[in-house]
C-alpha cells in the first residue's frame, strides 16, 4: 500500500507539467481620461488589432468599443481634438494620430447610460476640430448636426431628454463642394409609445428616420439613406386644401 502511495505522489508533478501553455495576447497599452469619459487602449497581439474601449464613470454605465488594424507594431497616441456640450449632452472627438483613426463619442453623465460611438479613417493634419452646424428640436427629441471637416464626415446626434436615456450617433460622408440647407422634419408618426420622425439633411443630401419612445432608460435609433428629389418637397401636412369661400350670389 505504501509503495502505491509513493508512486502516486511522484506522479503528481508530471501531471502539473502536462497542462497547456497559456500566453497573454490581450493587453492594455494606454488610457485617457477627459472629465468623466474614460478611454482605454487594448492591443490584441494575435490579430494585430488596436481597440478603444469607452465608458462613463457613472453607476450602471455600459461600455462601447471599436477595433481597427494597427499600422506599425502596437503604437497609438490618443488625444482629444474637438469638444461640444449642450445641456446634459457631451460630444468629444478623439484621434489616434499614429493609426489615422478618429472617433466621435456622445454621452450623458447620468446613471445607467451608455456612450454612442462612431470611428472612421482620418487625415493627418495638425489642425483638427468638430463644429456644430445645425440643431433640430421636435417634441422631446433633439438632433444635433456635427461637421468633421478633416475627415469629411457629417454626424447626427439624437437625444431624448428623459431620465437615464442614452444618445445615438450616426455619421456619413459629407458631399463634395459647397452645400447649403438645414435640417427639417418632413413626416411624423406616432403609434402607442413609439414615435418615428423623418428628418432631411438638405446640405448632406440624406434623409433619416429617427425612432424612439419617451420613457426613462431608452435610446433613440437613427437610420439614414441617400435623399431623393422628392425628399425636398414640402411635407404633406403643409399641403392643405381649403374650400373656396362662397360668393354673395351663392349665399
Amino acid at each position: 500500500m505504501k509503495k502505491i502511495l509513493v508512486s502516486l505522489l511522484l506522479g503528481l508533478p508530471l501531471v502539473c507539467l502536462a497542462e497547456d501553455y497559456q500566453s497573454t495576447l490581450l493587453v492594455q497599452t494606454g488610457t485617457l481620461r477627459e472629465s468623466d469619459l474614460i478611454v482605454r487602449t487594448i492591443s490584441d497581439l494575435e490579430s494585430n488589432k488596436t481597440c478603444l474601449a469607452f465608458y462613463v464613470s457613472t453607476t450602471g454605465t455600459s461600455p462601447v468599443m471599436n477595433c481597427y488594424d494597427a499600422r506599425s507594431g502596437f503604437r497609438s497616441e490618443i488625444n482629444q481634438v474637438g469638444h461640444f456640450k449642450e445641456g446634459k449632452l457631451v460630444v468629444r472627438k478623439l484621434k489616434d494620430s499614429v493609426n489615422g483613426v478618429s472617433c466621435l463619442v456622445a454621452y450623458v453623465s447620468t446613471e445607467g447610460t451608455s456612450p454612442a460611438l462612431d470611428c472612421y479613417n482620418s487625415r493627418d493634419q495638425a489642425k483638427d476640430s468638430i463644429k456644430r452646424s445645425g440643431h433640430l428640436k421636435e417634441g422631446d427629441l433633439d438632433i444635433f448636426k456635427i461637421q468633421d471637416a478633416n475627415s469629411k464626415k457629417t454626424c447626427l446626434v439624437g437625444y431624448v431628454d428623459t431620465e437615464g436615456t442614452s444618445p445615438t450617433l450616426k455619421c456619413y460622408d459629407s458631399p463634395g463642394g459647397p452645400r447649403t440647407g438645414g435640417m427639417t422634419q418632413t413626416s411624423y408618426l406616432k403609434q402607442g409609445d413609439l414615435i418615428v420622425r423623418k428628418v432631411v439633411d438638405e446640405a448632406g443630401r440624406k434623409e433619416c428616420l429617427v425612432s424612439y419612445v419617451s420613457t426613462a432608460g431608452t435610446s433613440p435609433y437613427i437610420y439614414c439613406t441617400d435623399a431623393t428629389a422628392a425628399s425636398f418637397q414640402p411635407p404633406p401636412a403643409t399641403q392643405r386644401s381649403f374650400a373656396p369661400k362662397a360668393t354673395k350670389q351663392q349665399q
